[in-house]
């Protein structure tokens, strides 16, 4: 019986998610390199090297550990980020004018990153043990509603719209995949038409609605708020079928697109490789949430459907928004592309959250 179960957990290990995390971290550590050719930053893919081993080590020991264990430890996990994200507002670190790392063991880490993990289990923990079950009415989700608050509003303090919206987002698809009665969804709908005009005006801050207006008119201030659009796009399209060529990419080079080795890495990509290394990247990505659902589908219960459906969200919402922002069609936030962009903390929320899909995908198949 034990050599029947090993095998059958060969079998049905998502190799397809590793094959597919490996090749988008190849191609973002090749242009991680292209990009960070500058003085003072050329070694910054060491340094990603590092965290990504980092990551392979914790990912080993996280594939094969209990998800019973995961469940019990998911409140405590909330509350150990919430901790640190109240104490990234005192003692964090600031840097591009936000205030959102904080030191441990002599290494700065994002809080708000793994509040993204944190959020996930804690509503996957909740709705494994409420028991009134969908469609759920917006009284339901009260305690999910407070269970979100603290994050979303500890991050944008920081302030971080985008890794709040993110947030956000991915605790909305969770709650909208158990099936949201459609009153009051069609209530959150109206709230929301009402209350965006007002968080424009009194909640965002002036760089906040500069990239708004941008957004609708990047010409406006292309000197100002607009350059980081405008150049972005240049550089995308400037690539055009076939691309630049590796390393001949003439706005990465130059310096003409700002923070290119984290928020807009994937103009650098783009005018290295053009329209047809563009789409390979999308499939990328399409083809990891196509392996990465499938584990929702091998979900033993409700806690594994929901962490395994919150863990793809985050990949999902993050790639979107950002080559959304690059490209022109979304608003400029400051989200980074997934195993691509430089970084430590998203780095090793990205290989977490693919170790835990691997984790929860083998289990269909243990006895």
């Amino acid at each position: 019986m034990s050599v029947f179960k090993e095998t059958n957990v060969i079998k049905t290990f998502n190799v397809g998610l590793i094959v597919t995390m490996l090749s988008l971290f190849s191609l973002g550590i090749i242009t991680l390199i292209s990009a960070t050719k500058g003085p003072g930053i050329h070694d910054l893919y060491k340094t990603q090297l590092m965290w990504f081993g980092m990551g392979i080590v914790m990912s080993l020991a996280l594939v094969f550990i209990d998800s019973q264990i995961l469940e019990k430890v998911a409140y405590l996990g909330y509350g150990i980020c919430l901790v640190l994200l109240a104490l990234v507002l005192f003692i964090g670190k600031i840097g591009g004018g936000s205030q959102r790392w904080i030191g441990l063991a002599g290494v700065h880490i994002q809080p708000s990153e793994f509040a993204k993990l944190a959020i996930v289990f804690t509503l996957a923990k909740y709705f494994r043990d409420e028991k009134s079950g969908p469609p759920y009415t917006l009284r339901k989700l009260v305690v999910p509603g407070i269970l979100i608050a603290p994050f979303f509003v500890l991050i944008l303090l920081q302030p971080d719209l985008g890794t709040a919206g993110v947030l956000f987002l991915v605790a909305a698809s969770m709650i909208l995949f158990l099936r949201v009665d459609w009153r009051s969804l069609a209530l959150v709908v109206v709230i929301g038409l009402i209350t965006v005009p007002l968080a424009y005006r009194f909640v965002l801050h002036d760089y906040q609605r500069n990239r708004v207006l941008t957004f609708l008119d990047p010409g406006r201030d292309a000197r100002g708020s607009g350059y980081n659009a405008l150049q972005c796009k240049i550089a995308v399209g400037s690539g055009k079928i076939f691309g630049k060529g590796y390393l001949k990419g003439t706005q990465a080079q130059l310096n003409f697109i700002p923070e290119q080795h984290t928020d807009f890495i994937f103009s650098v990509y783009a005018e290295e490789r053009g329209f047809l290394g563009a789409l390979l990247l999308l499939g990328l990505y399409v083809t990891y949430c196509f392996f990465a659902l499938r584990t929702v589908a091998r979900a033993r219960d409700k806690f594994e459907m929901l962490l395994a459906f919150g863990l793809s969200a985050i990949i999902f919402w993050h790639a979107f928004i950002n080559i959304g922002m690059v490209s022109g069609v979304l608003p400029i936030v400051g989200v980074g592309l997934p195993f691509f962009s430089y970084g430590g903390s998203s780095l090793l929320t990205f290989m977490t959250a693919t170790a835990l899909l691997l984790n929860l995908g083998r289990k269909k198949y243990i006895f």
